[in-house]
């Protein structure tokens, strides 16, 4: 009886372990992550839509996730662009490696670019029919196998957890998934959605209700404009121009300030990595992709092909390669520090051979760079250096106006090796920012995502 009793008191011990680890693990999802709120986008409560203008300042990738976020709530959303050539065709093109435009404030339109498979299963909660629009524009989604490797060692992937595969993601460049993005939100499916073209140069206090802003100011080709603005949405990127908007207001400022708070003037922090990349795109064939040597998947259904990241205390380079949209194939190298990083193919080879790191390169990956030669007349070279990373403690701010939202870049500037940029931009405009209605908790549409 003894053992009968200590035996059902160990399993029950057990059993009430693995719910207090399972309810505490949940607790932390939804306190420290947002996959837990992704399961809500695309949806609203059963209400009507909140009255008046949500305007969207940026329309790069995360102003139009946030407009396509703001149509689930608001009966009217405004994008303002600064750039003209976004309102036209070239900016919503089925092929946009043929486009004739370039970003001129992204400035890595045509470098190394990822979107995390979690920023994947958000955009395909807001658009469901995102897999057979991708394959419409000539965009492949497939598993997001990072093949990533630690000083040449394999880096394990969840796949058991999976069922066998990884969760998907789009397999483009950041001008096939900007673009993309672009033709899903104002391509017509989301009437209430549009785009004009001007620069926001500040906004307005309301009269009424100070706590509140009411307009925003817009200067366009035909002169500057008050737009009138139930909410705002500062999406202006690395320029966190909203910082400027609202001092110029008054915002952020107290007689006294907390423990935890700040002034408006001393929110922001920044670290320079010295962080500067080099990418070399190559159009790739199929006829003679489907040659190449080593590549983790067959070509036409290949992601990222091979990265090598060593012992940051023995090598401070970085190498990445993957296959995109319109059968290109892009090889990259990063460095930490002064170095020289490669501009043509023949340094690409040497570089990557220099590399430090515990398990050497595979031979493969040297044998496809050998055979890059047939296409190395289509070889572009986009060199950039990272202006370091930088975030806005807003959480930390006071008398902020309660309609007012930034995100993105315009709050937290991240490391772009890791591949969380476009991903956090979407992080950002969850709605369980949105999900409240004026007049009933309107202290919930203020601040900031982080």
């Amino acid at each position: 009886m003894n053992l009968l009793r200590a035996f059902g008191t160990a399993v029950a011990i057990c059993g009430a372990l693995i719910y207090f680890e399972r309810l505490f693990r949940r607790s932390q999802l939804s306190k420290q992550t947002c996959v837990l709120d992704i399961d809500s986008l695309g949806t609203r409560r059963s209400r009507e839509k909140i009255k008046g203008t949500a305007v969207i300042c940026g329309g790069s990738i995360g102003g139009l996730i946030a407009a396509r976020v703001c149509h689930d709530h608001f009966d009217d959303v405004l994008i303002i662009e600064p750039e003209a050539w976004l309102n036209s065709p070239d900016a919503m093109r089925v092929d946009p490696w043929n486009q004739e435009s370039k970003r001129s404030r992204v400035m890595q339109y045509h470098s190394l670019h990822l979107l995390l498979a979690i920023g994947y299963k958000a955009m395909a909660m807001l658009f469901p029919n995102i897999e057979a629009q991708s394959k419409s524009c000539g965009l492949r989604t497939g598993a997001n196998d990072t093949q990533f490797h630690t000083s040449g060692q394999k880096t394990c992937l969840p796949y058991a957890e999976y069922g066998g595969t990884l969760p998907k993601t789009i397999h483009a460049g950041r001008a096939g998934i900007e673009t993309f993005t672009r033709r899903l939100v104002l391509g017509g499916d989301y009437k209430n959605i549009r785009q004009i073209i001007g620069t926001v140069t500040g906004v307005s206090r309301s009269a009424h209700n100070p706590e509140f802003i009411d307009e925003v100011t817009v200067r366009t080709s035909e002169g500057t404009q008050s737009i009138p603005a139930t909410i705002v949405l500062d999406c202006t990127g690395p320029a966190a121009a909203g910082l400027k908007w609202l001092r110029r207001e008054g915002y952020g400022f107290a007689d006294r300030y907390g423990r935890n708070q700040l002034p408006l003037d001393e929110l922001k922090i920044a670290y320079d990595q010295k962080l500067h990349y080099s990418t070399l795109q190559f159009h790739v064939p199929p006829e003679l992709g489907r040659k190449l040597p080593g590549l983790p998947y067959p070509y036409d259904e290949c992601g990222v092909i091979y990265s090598n990241a060593p012992d940051p205390k023995k090598e401070n380079r970085c190498l990445y390669s993957q296959h995109l949209d319109g059968n290109f194939v892009q090889i990259c190298f990063t460095a930490m520090g002064e170095c020289d990083l490669p501009k043509t193919l023949e340094e690409a080879k040497e570089c990557a051979r220099s590399l430090v790191a515990e398990k050497p390169i595979p031979e493969t990956f040297f044998k496809m760079l050998d055979m890059l030669d047939e296409v190395k007349d289509t070889m572009t070279c986009s060199q950039i250096r990272y202006p370091g990373s930088s975030y806005i403690r807003y959480e930390s701010a006071v008398n902020l106006p309660a309609n007012w939202v930034a995100l993105g870049d315009s709050v937290m500037r991240v490391n772009p090796i890791y591949g969380q940029g476009c991903s956090k931009a979407i992080f950002g405009v969850l709605e369980e920012v949105l999900q409240y209605p004026f007049g009933e908790d309107q202290a919930n549409l203020g601040v900031t995502e982080s």
